[in-house]
C-alpha cells in the first residue's frame, strides 16, 4: 500500500488555514476583539474573494469570513508586523433599506 507522502501531492502551504471555531461577524459587532491574522481570496458558498480573519474574542481564538470592503481594504494596508491589534467592528449603513457593511474603528 502506498503512503500519502509517496503520491507527490503538494499542498498549498502559503494559504493560512485557521483551525479554530467559526463565529459570525455579527456576533462580534460592537465588541472589542484582537485581530491575530487573516487570509485573502477565500472561496465560500457565498462566493469568491472573501477574507477569513482569525481573532481573539472573550479569551478564545475564533475566525470569521467577510466580504466587507472596508475591512478587506484595512487589512491589506496593515503591515504584518502590526499584528495583533485591537479593534471594534462597527456596522455601516449605505443606500436604502437594510444594506450595510462593516468596518474597523
Amino acid at each position: 500500500m502506498k503512503k500519502f507522502s509517496d503520491l507527490g501531492i503538494k499542498l498549498n502551504e502559503d494559504k493560512n488555514i485557521f483551525q479554530v471555531q467559526q463565529i459570525s461577524i455579527t456576533d462580534v459587532t460592537n465588541c472589542e476583539i484582537e485581530v491575530l491574522d487573516f487570509a485573502t481570496d477565500v472561496k465560500t458558498k457565498f462566493g469568491d474573494g472573501r477574507y477569513v480573519v482569525r481573532i481573539r474574542y472573550e479569551n478564545e481564538e475564533r475566525k470569521f469570513f467577510t466580504n466587507a470592503t472596508p475591512i478587506k481594504e484595512a487589512l491589506d494596508k496593515i503591515e504584518k508586523s502590526d499584528f495583533p491589534f485591537k479593534t471594534v467592528i462597527k456596522p455601516q449603513k449605505f443606500g436604502t433599506g437594510n444594506n450595510k457593511t462593516y468596518q474597523f474603528t
